[in-house]
C-alpha cells in the first residue's frame, strides 16, 4: 500500500469519525475531497469536492472546510490524527 492510500485512509478516517462525534451522522467521504500537490509548496493537501450532500447540510460543510483547513495548514498533521484516533478507540471500548 502506497504512501499516499494511507495517508488518504487515515484522513477519511480522521474526518469520517469527527462527523460522527460532532453530527452523530454516518457519511461516506469517498468522493467528497482529493488530495494534491499545492503547485507552490509541492507539500499534500486536500481539495474539497463536496457533493451536494454536504453542501445542503451548511453546519457539516463548515465543520469540514475548517477540518481540513487544519489539516492544510498543518494545525493538525498527521501524529496528531493518529493520537486522536488512538484516544476515540479508547473511550469507545
Amino acid at each position: 500500500m502506497t504512501t499516499y492510500i494511507k495517508i488518504k485512509e487515515l484522513i477519511t478516517k480522521y474526518l469520517t469519525r469527527s462527523i460522527k462525534l460532532q453530527f452523530d451522522l454516518d457519511i461516506d467521504l469517498q468522493n467528497e475531497y482529493i488530495l494534491t500537490e499545492n503547485i507552490v509548496s509541492k507539500k499534500t493537501i486536500i481539495v474539497r469536492t463536496f457533493s451536494n450532500k454536504i453542501l445542503s447540510k451548511p453546519d457539516l460543510n463548515l465543520f469540514l472546510t475548517s477540518l481540513i483547513t487544519e489539516i492544510n495548514n498543518e494545525k493538525c498533521n498527521i501524529s496528531f490524527m493518529i493520537g486522536k484516533m488512538k484516544s476515540l478507540q479508547k473511550t469507545a471500548s
